[in-house]
């Protein structure tokens, strides 16, 4: 299931570069996760491929081409959000100036163009759906020269902090998006206690699917911006430079396999020229993109592992293996879940963006002290405890097909099956509205079917009421 999707800006990529020099650090010392690793057609065709360095991704949050360093969107200067101060009180405090000389318009206490435009600027941050606060210059010159209090007096020390920072400009271009494709619970816990085998395949698995989903978006969620404030829209060529960074933890400790994937706010139009990306039409497809991500997951792991799944959520897309579906067992390993349903139901809130905000609210720092031996280990008895042990996931894997049939058990099927009760001492006859079975002809053969006289593909599997039954091995098994 997808995490809403997060608008990075130039000097949000230090928790990314932490992450890289730790995780290359700290993986190949068997802690921590995975490096991140470039995806996308338009980082194939740069010649980026495999581990992304950190100087790489730093070249993505300023706009340029990771590959060559070459500048590809501009940045977008705008004050300092440090330097702008809450425009409430400033508004209330020239309602007031007006009132005394017994003014209607605002604007007529200012003695200037400028500090009408001062004014005005004032009230369009109150309005609703205005930006709420204006820069400290502003409120400067209004509280000395129209209302006539000193700025400090009004607020307080944060007056003195935003002075600090005033014309100051920070470059405001999102430069990335940080989209998140999580694997079921089930998923995750078969990769826990599943082995090293089976976490390779889980893996591969993963990473097609990966592929399936970013070769979606790069076919329809694709587009970039032009104009003035990216008003014309226009198809984009050449696809995406990402980088994923693979997760196999939650910050509570359980297992939680995931992928982020960090897309640059860049590609090409179709006149070749690089720019934005059409952020709307990338959030239109996101959900599909995801739909699409976990349906493959869900055929590569039963080509990989033969697992099997339960119903499809219609909402989310989602399904769980069978066998690890259990709604204890997924709660037993879904604590960082319940830390945050805990602080929803504490305030009250649901949604999507509640979610998101306790989401940061409980967030705790990954534990990297623990070895990965020691993680698999713990939960490996975990699974145990909760009747998830090595016999278990085996059914799990085989999907339901049970074990391969041994020599000595294989024999032992051969003469019961050709014995007087058994299926090939009956002479079936499949007429049209039935019929009883009859005794073969005295003297004629009794013959073994394809699927016996081979001497090895036959396997036992579940029966009805506890008894074992046969059948034959699928195609190609």
């Amino acid at each position: 299931m997808a995490l809403p999707v997060k608008a990075l800006k130039a000097g949000q990529e230090s928790y990314w570069l932490d992450q890289l020099a730790r995780n290359r650090e700290e993986y190949f010392s068997g802690r921590g996760e995975s490096p991140g690793r470039f995806v996308g057609s338009a980082a194939t065709a740069a010649g980026l491929d495999g581990e992304a360095s950190p100087e790489q991704v730093r070249a993505m949050f300023q706009g340029l081409d990771p590959a060559t360093g070459e500048q590809r969107c501009a940045p977008l200067w705008r004050a300092d959000p440090r330097s702008k101060l809450a425009a409430g009180p400033l508004l209330a405090a020239l309602e007031v100036r007006a009132a005394d000389r017994g003014v209607e318009e605002l604007e007529t206490l200012a003695a200037s163009k400028a500090l009408k435009g001062d004014v005005r600027s004032v009230q369009a941050a109150c309005r609703l759906g205005g930006a709420k606060r204006v820069k400290v210059e502003t409120v400067e010159r209004l509280c000395r020269k129209v209302v006539g209090v000193d700025p400090g007096e009004l607020y307080g020390e944060a007056f003195s902090r935003a002075w600090q920072h005033r014309g100051k400009r920070v470059n405001e271009r999102v430069q990335a998006f940080d989209h998140c494709f999580s694997s079921p619970k089930s998923v995750s816990l078969l990769a826990a206690a599943g082995g090293p085998q089976t976490r390779r395949l889980l893996a591969e698995g993963r990473a097609e699917a990966l592929q399936v989903a970013i070769s979606h978006l790069e076919r329809h969620g694709l587009g970039v911006r032009r104009d003035h404030n990216g008003t014309d829209h226009y198809p984009a060529v050449g696809g995406l430079v990402a980088v994923a960074f693979e997760h196999r933890m939650s910050r509570a400790g359980d297992p939680n396999s995931h992928t982020h994937v960090l897309v640059q706010n860049a590609a090409q139009g179709p006149d070749g020229r690089w720019t934005a990306l059409d952020s709307d039409r990338l959030y239109a497809h996101l959900m599909a993109a995801d739909h699409l991500y976990l349906a493959a997951e869900r055929a590569a792991l039963t080509q990989r592992l033969g697992v099997r799944w339960g119903p499809v959520d219609e909402r989310s897309g989602a399904a769980e293996i069978q066998g690890l579906d259990d709604r204890t067992l997924i709660e037993r390993f879904s604590k960082r879940s319940e830390e945050i349903d805990h602080w929803l139901d504490t305030h009250g809130l649901s949604g999507i963006k509640a979610s998101s905000a306790a989401a940061v609210a409980t967030r705790q720092p990954k534990n990297y002290s623990e070895s990965e031996e020691s993680v698999y280990q713990r939960w490996t008895a975990e699974l145990a405890e909760q009747g998830v042990g090595e016999r278990e996931l085996v059914e799990i894997c085989s999907g339901g097909r049970g074990r391969t049939a041994g020599r000595t058990e294989l024999d032992a099927a051969l003469d019961t099956l050709s014995g007087p009760d058994g299926r090939t001492g009956v002479h079936l006859h499949p007429r049209r509205g039935g019929g009883r079975p009859r005794q073969a002809p005295p003297g004629r053969p009794k013959r073994l079917s394809g699927a016996h006289s081979g001497g090895g593909g036959c396997r036992p599997v579940p029966g009805r009421a506890g008894h074992p039954g046969w059948t034959r091995p699928p195609p190609g098994g």
